[in-house]
């Protein structure tokens, strides 16, 4: 979607306020819309939020409205959260408990394979971008296909969670933080990066294999990191990841060009440079897009059994709020600055998010081992997604 916004000649305010419309309907979704399900249905409730999503993918390929894109873009993120409570849902009741956290982490890396390979759509529609839009509405059209002749029995629809934001902040403070960060600055960094990238003239395939390499980093590194945080204290693993992905925005904030030489079409593959920027990217995805995870595992070390289904889904609430808000202050940095505010406000935020984390370490022991939860992959995509029972 940046892509498609620069193409169409868009503002930058357009490609932040689109991010934060997909933000916030995802919000919507998840808390409205998966609420319904048991009207109609699970199978009938994917399908409908598929061709909600394929009628948007359509009409994004022929529109240049900017207002209506970023409509779409709220419906879109709407229809989102209802397909991954349904395929979250369905997944954490036919999994068993012993198998449950396997099951997860396989779900949570295919997600991460796909986010990967779905970047090179743009090699196939090199000329128009927007052209992508109709692969994605032909894959939406194959899930319904897919779950419409499943012979699965569906689950059974479980009882509503309450929110409970101050519980879980005076519970799990830096989780809290930690969370509204990390939803700040990872949309920013997906959603108008990309655009702000593709403006000063970077090729929009080196555009889409940059966003590609962030996204094998988290697949690359979210095993590993939450098998470390249950061996040892958890918030060192998550001030470890903070404090890589703060060096690595500052290090994007210091070298990034903003007078890129347009004439440049793409970058010289074989080269040092590339490869370097190659690591950092791989690094900033491995250390931001891992913490959702493991804070979500640190909230839930800190909480009564009884709320644990509470503080994860407030910890989804509280993460699509900053991903709401990051793409707004991007745009009003940069407006009010210039195009690098855009780099340093995605540092200043990971930046105050270290010093306070490192005090808490500093000052706060950890949970004993018997009240600390087991780490599961999890994303940020549902209610459904985290772990369910403490050790």
């Amino acid at each position: 979607m940046p892509l498609a916004f620069s193409e169409i000649g868009a503002s930058q305010e357009a490609a932040s306020f689109a991010a934060s419309a997909y933000s916030l309907g995802f919000l919507v979704g998840c808390f409205v819309v998966a609420k319904s399900i048991s009207d109609i249905g699970h199978i009938r409730a994917f399908a409908s939020g598929a061709a909600i999503t394929i009628a948007a993918a359509i009409l994004f390929s022929v529109s240049i409205s900017t207002p209506f894109l970023i409509f779409l873009r709220f419906l879109t993120g709407l229809a989102t959260a209802g397909l991954f409570s349904i395929g979250d849902t369905w997944l954490n009741e036919t999994a068993e408990d012993k198998t449950r956290g396997r099951v997860l982490a396989v779900y949570a890396i295919i997600v991460g394979v796909v986010a990967v390979f779905s970047q090179f759509l743009v090699f196939v529609v090199p000329g128009d971008i927007r052209e992508a839009f109709v692969y994605v509405a032909l894959f939406y059209c194959i899930s319904i296909l897919v779950i419409s002749t499943t012979r699965s029995t569906p689950p059974n629809n479980k009882s509503r969670v309450p929110i409970r934001i101050r519980g879980l902040f005076d519970d799990a403070p830096a989780a809290f933080l930690g969370v509204f960060a990390m939803g700040m600055v990872s949309t920013t960094l997906l959603s108008v990066v990309p655009y702000n990238a593709a403006q000063l003239g970077v090729a929009i395939i080196d555009v889409a294999l940059m966003v590609a390499l962030v996204y094998l980093g988290r697949v690359l590194f979210q095993f590993p990191l939450g098998w470390l945080s249950d061996k040892i204290d958890r918030r060192i693993v998550i001030l470890i990841a903070t404090v890589t992905a703060t060096v690595v925005l500052l290090l994007m904030a210091v070298l990034v060009d903003v007078d890129y030489d347009h004439s440049v079409n793409s970058f010289g593959y074989n080269s040092i440079g590339f490869a370097v920027l190659s690591i950092i990217l791989v690094l900033l995805g491995g250390s931001l897009l891992t913490l959702y995870s493991l804070l979500v595992a640190h909230a839930l070390d800190r909480t009564v059994p009884v709320f644990v289904s509470s503080a994860a889904v407030t910890m989804l609430l509280v993460w699509t709020l900053g991903s709401v808000t990051g793409p707004l202050i991007a745009n009003a940095a940069t407006t009010y600055f210039s195009d690098i505010a855009l780099y340093w406000v995605n540092f200043a935020v990971m930046l105050c998010f270290s010093l306070y984390l490192g005090q808490r370490v500093w000052s706060v022991g950890p949970v004993s081992r018997a009240e600390q939860t087991s780490h599961a992959d999890v994303l940020p995509t549902s209610t459904e997604m985290a772990p369910t029972e403490k050790r």
